[in-house]
């Protein structure tokens, strides 16, 4: 049998290790160049205009509504684990962070999107879902609220409704008060949001609502056409009477661009019966 075997080339590597060394190397090296390497895609992502925009300077002439995002990945998923422990302001903050790209041309940043508005920040995590999960969100089990029948309940993102703002000085407003008295106000931004989600496992809501009324009031003009600065003074905002304070808040609900999660209706088919939807940040990222 030994005579069959194919010799040519061979060379001993008891007698010769070197060279057998060297041949070795080099059949690996052609072997490693037939393997494909692993091609990693990056995140699947998109770009969208803001509801409200970021307005650069102090004019509103410059402002940017042009918004990029990402799907969420593996690393992501371990951040948003951890900041999942430490509440419900970590998580969202964590959130916008991982899967915001850039905004008005700026990479994303802590305080970028600290000074934006929650419409517009809402307008990113929607954005964030639909690159993260798609365009549909689905509860197996919704029960409904006037029949109590359990059923699977599916609607599409571009079923919420998206107020956009027209002009960007709309950011700050005026309410009439009682007694001919009258607020400016201006809509809140992420960091006022930050701040109220940072005490919200500890404060009532008549507490969070004193918070930000103190955050947002700029002045208040009485009927003598007198003006006090107010802003950052929680006194002030508890002074002011339950109507005056319902006013305020009316207001910047009303003013606030971005998705409309509240306004989200179907009619359940089995009682004939229009069932309001309130989308929450839960919702659109439910497992996470």
């Amino acid at each position: 049998m030994a005579n069959d075997l194919h010799t040519e080339g061979f060379t001993n590597p008891l007698s010769n290790p070197g060279a057998s060394n060297a041949a070795i190397q080099a059949l690996l090296s052609e072997a490693q160049g037939q393997v494909a390497k692993p091609q990693i895609e990056l995140p699947a992502g998109g770009n969208f205009r803001l509801p409200g925009g970021l307005v650069q300077g102090s004019d509103y002439t410059d402002t940017r509504y042009d918004a990029e995002v990402r799907e969420l990945t593996g690393a992501d998923e371990e951040a948003l684990t951890k900041a999942r422990s430490g509440g419900v302001g970590k998580f969202i903050t964590t959130l916008l962070q991982s899967g915001t790209v850039s905004v008005g041309g700026q990479k994303a940043s802590a305080a970028l999107l600290s000074n934006l508005l929650l419409g517009d920040r809402d307008m990113l995590l929607l954005e964030i879902r639909r690159a993260t999960y798609g365009d549909e969100v689905v509860w197996d089990q919704f029960s409904c609220p006037w029949c109590s029948e359990e059923f699977r309940l599916a609607v599409t993102l571009d079923e919420i409704p998206i107020r956009r703002m027209e002009n960007p000085s709309e950011r700050v407003f005026e309410v009439e008060l009682r007694r001919g008295r009258k607020a400016f106000v201006r809509l809140p931004v992420g960091a006022d949001q930050e701040a109220i989600l940072a005490v919200v496992e500890r404060a009532t809501d008549s507490e969070q609502n004193t918070l930000l009324i103190s955050r947002v009031l700029i002045s208040v003009v009485e009927s003598n056409g007198s003006e006090n600065a107010v802003t950052g003074n929680p006194e002030f905002a508890r002074s002011l009477g339950i109507l005056d304070r319902k006013a305020i808040l009316d207001a910047i609900e009303k003013n606030q661009p971005g998705p409309q999660y509240n306004e989200v209706k179907f009619t359940h088919e089995s009682c004939g019966k229009e069932v309001p939807l309130f989308i929450t940040a839960g919702d659109l990222f439910q497992g996470l």
